[in-house]
């Protein structure tokens, strides 16, 4: 077993201690080595729960220690993009929770501090990766023909969150809703072309400023279709996500990451895979990560895939404002010097 890759983390808040940290800790190939957090006492907090050689409240401490091999950031999204910058500048490799960045001029400033210092670096789209959704694209994967998808995004998400301010958190569509773009885009092989989204603020429109719930849909190259429904104003006493996929005369359902039923393969009846509990691949997307660093494999998510579900969250904050579809070039995100679009001041190669 290679040694543990050492890990400081940057935000040492609810979502850390929820998901990130009891992964590190029951992954081997981590141990986490410092805490960081604005708020020493919960540094502390987290540094004495997870045996970290110590806490700090001073970022260029963690960045400036040679022990640290790979920072999570998990901070408020407006944080994201400069604390990237800074990790890669420090020869950092990153896993940064999403989003990418808060618009495209700090996503393309990621992508280059990131291919200039030669780091790894992940973004937090772990929808992707959960294992029921990897399933269903092994299940896909011998169909050519085009798919239709829907995936439901519901929960009471309260006006007073600061993830509902543009300037803090990006708004729903760009803070929570590239999770879900990316997913569309990992079930389908070809790339999107365009995006049409309707909506707007279904919460207190006196607090909340910008659209905060709508319809969301993509078409592909091949000819797929993908559509979300993210609804702000849910309802708690009701699963919180859902996916349906058809396709060639088959379907798959997968309820809140947790059960997936499975029609018209094999014998063309149903099969219903279940899993233990709900799993939406934070575990599996560091797993992965660990072996790039360690030379086996490209790191999940990188430069190319966090572009591409963040240029596609800005393009529906886009469509809905304007109430009309936008179109999606490739080169947006992917090194193809042939469709590369002024949108990156002619450095698109910078995200392949």
């Amino acid at each position: 077993m290679p040694k543990p890759i050492q890990v400081g983390l940057i935000g040492c808040g609810g979502f850390a201690k929820a998901v990130h940290i009891p992964n590190l800790l029951a992954n081997p190939k981590f141990r986490i080595h410092a805490a960081m957090d604005l708020n020493l006492q919960a540094a502390e907090e987290v540094a004495r729960s997870t045996g970290a050689v110590y806490a700090t409240n001073e970022l260029d401490r963690l960045l400036g220690d040679p022990g640290v091999e790979l920072v999570f950031i998990t901070t408020r999204h407006d944080s994201h993009a400069s604390l990237s910058i800074r990790a890669a500048k420090a020869g950092k490799h990153i896993l940064c929770e999403k989003p990418m960045g808060l618009d495209a001029s700090e996503c393309r400033s990621v992508a280059e501090a990131v291919k200039e210092a030669g780091v790894h670096y992940t973004v937090g789209y772990n929808r992707g990766l959960a294992p029921l959704l990897a399933q269903a694209k092994d299940l896909l994967s011998g169909l050519e023909n085009k798919r239709l998808i829907y995936h439901r995004l519901q929960a009471p998400f309260p006006e007073h969150l600061w993830t509902h301010d543009p300037k803090l958190g990006g708004g729903r569509f760009v803070g929570e809703g590239c999770h879900i773009f990316d997913l569309l885009c990992e079930l389908v092989p070809a790339p999107p072309v365009s995006v049409y989204a309707a909506g707007g603020t279904f919460l207190n429109s006196e607090i909340v400023k910008v659209a905060d719930s709508g319809a969301v849909t993509l078409t592909f190259a091949d000819g797929s279709v993908g559509t979300t429904l993210i609804a702000s104003a849910g309802c708690g006493a009701f699963p919180k996500e859902s996916t349906e996929i058809y396709c060639a005369g088959k379907a798959i359902h997968i309820a809140d990451f947790k059960e997936m039923e499975i029609h018209g393969f094999g014998d063309g009846g149903k099969r219903v895979v279940a899993l233990p509990k709900q799993d939406k691949g934070q575990a599996r997307e560091i797993d992965l990560l660990a072996d790039a660093i360690r030379g086996n494999g490209e790191a999940p998510n990188g430069l190319a895939k966090a572009a591409r579900a963040a240029y596609i969250s800005f393009k529906v904050v886009q469509s809905i404002a304007e109430g009309r579809p936008v179109s999606i070039s490739e080169g947006e995100w992917r090194r193809d010097p042939e469709r590369a679009t002024a949108a990156f001041g002619g450095t698109a190669a910078v995200f392949a």
